[in-house]
């Protein structure tokens, strides 16, 4: 694995953090360990997010996107006929994506935890562990084997490490976040994070709160594959249960190009035309009379007051002849980024009480996060749908099948248009929504998506230790 080598100077780097002049700007500055410029972790840190966030936020975000059922490619265009049918290649999510979680995103969270450890500031290193470890899953999640173990080594170190499996990574990342939990948060020999965090102000408070929110989604994760892991894990939480109520997010952007959010820089501006709403998406709402319906979505540019969607990957139709006649994505320039949203925090909780049993109200956390999902798309009148008898309902006296389906299911509406790769694993782990339709266009004889192929980059530059190579179609590890 290459380690980013570019040579920036000091005064270069500090300008561009503090400026925050764009998404691109972020992935220009990423710092190595082996370089030697001793460059505080105040400043990394910044930089380190917005290329979590630039990368996850982006392209990996339309993918899930329509992967999830809340999106699917336009007529008209052509853009992103390759995800929508399954018909990805090797190429895909290559160097600017997956090289760039690697060389700068990992590489910088590596920096600043071994700096901020020798250097006994605990905050910046919670911080760096807690975003290291969300970027290690999802690429975990998405490629199932991912270098891990040897990785991040550079100069001196293991060029073409090898591939860890899924289970050893979310074994590794539960480890070191209790080890970063355990430090001292008051004990800082610089200064405090501030306004040089930028996802919470500087609230270690809420980095607990993250902390655990994740481990928490770790171990759900593992439900169907490793109960006892997973049941165990959960109990210790909810020990002492301290979650988010918040949302864990990057919204560093400004209305002017290439500072914006990175799916409507890429998705609306750039390449506009192309991404429309799924009618998977659009049926449940409308069947359901989901007062959010037209906070998610826009009406078409030709009907103004009538929605249109396209059945999931129906592309090619010819009528509408393009997006004009389409029902698209409510996406904004200053959208944040989200990594765990307060609404998936809640639903998160709610399926570890109906799983594992542990002490909590069910019921009361599936309303919170249907609340926590109407404020995030500005939506009012959450109470009319999840009281007792109404659509949303949940459903006390059902079967654990039915709590569960309710939960994701409201899980994957709450994800729309900002956590789609996450709504993408979730169905895979569970299987609900159970309607989703196979893309009209698909390439895989009628199969659904699991995963994605490993990237060229691991088949050319680390072929010794790469795993054999499994279909789009091959079920990650935890999933059901």
């Amino acid at each position: 694995m290459k380690t980013n080598m570019r040579n920036l100077k000091i005064f270069l780097l500090v300008f561009l953090l503090i400026s925050f002049t764009s998404c691109n700007d972020f992935l220009d500055i990423n710092t190595s360990p082996n370089e030697p410029a001793d460059v505080p972790v105040e400043l990394v840190f910044p930089a380190a997010v917005g290329s979590t966030a630039y990368v996850l936020g982006g392209w990996y975000q339309i993918l899930g996107g329509m992967w999830a059922q809340h999106w699917t490619q336009s007529t008209g265009a052509s853009q992103y006929r390759d995800i929508d049918s399954y018909d990805l290649q090797t190429d895909a999510f290559d160097d600017r994506q997956y090289g760039e979680l690697y060389t700068g995103a990992l590489n910088d969270y590596k920096y600043i935890r071994e700096t901020a450890k020798q250097n006994e500031n605990w905050s910046f290193y919670l911080m760096a562990t807690v975003m290291q470890a969300y970027t290690y899953q999802v690429l975990a999640d998405i490629y199932d084997e991912i270098p891990f173990s040897e990785s991040l080594q550079g100069e001196g170190g293991l060029l073409t490490p090898k591939f860890d499996g899924g289970q050893v990574v979310y074994d590794s990342l539960i480890a070191r976040i209790d080890e970063a939990l355990a430090k001292d948060l008051s004990a800082v020999t610089v200064e405090d994070p501030g306004t040089k965090d930028v996802v919470f102000g500087g609230d270690m408070t809420k980095w607990v709160q993250f902390a655990n929110t994740l481990k928490l989604k770790i171990y759900i994760r593992q439900v169907e594959v490793r109960e006892s892991v997973a049941f165990a894990g959960i109990q210790s939480l909810f020990a002492n249960p301290n979650f988010l109520t918040v949302d864990a997010k990057f919204s560093s952007f400004k209305d002017e190009p290439e500072n914006r959010n990175p799916v409507y820089e890429t998705g609306v501006d750039r390449l506009g035309g192309s991404i429309s709403i799924s009618r998977t998406l659009f049926s449940f709402l409308q069947e359901n009379g989901d007062p959010r319906l037209n906070e998610i979505m826009d009406y078409p540019v030709s009907s103004p007051t009538l929605h249109n969607t396209l059945v999931q990957g129906d592309y090619l139709n010819t009528l509408p002849t393009n997006i004009q006649g389409l029902s698209t994505p409510t996406l904004e320039p200053l959208d944040a980024v989200y990594f765990i949203s307060a609404a998936e925090s809640y639903f998160l909780q709610a399926e570890a009480v109906v799983r594992a049993g542990v002490a909590g109200d069910a019921q009361s956390l599936y309303n919170s996060g249907i609340e926590a999902s109407f404020e995030k798309f500005g939506a009012t009148g959450a109470s009319d749908v999840y009281e007792d008898g109404k659509v949303y309902a949940f459903p006390t006296a059902g079967t654990l099948d039915q709590k569960i389906e309710a939960i994701v299911t409201q899980k994957w509406v709450s994800m729309a248009n900002s956590q789609g790769l996450e709504a993408f694993f979730e169905q895979n782990r569970t299987g609900y929504p159970d309607f989703f339709t196979v893309a009209v266009n698909n390439v895989t004889s009628g199969q659904f998506p699991k995963r994605l192929f490993f990237p060229q980059s691991e088949r050319t530059g680390n072929p010794g230790n790469l795993p054999a190579i499994k279909p789009l179609t091959e079920p990650v590890w935890w999933a059901k």
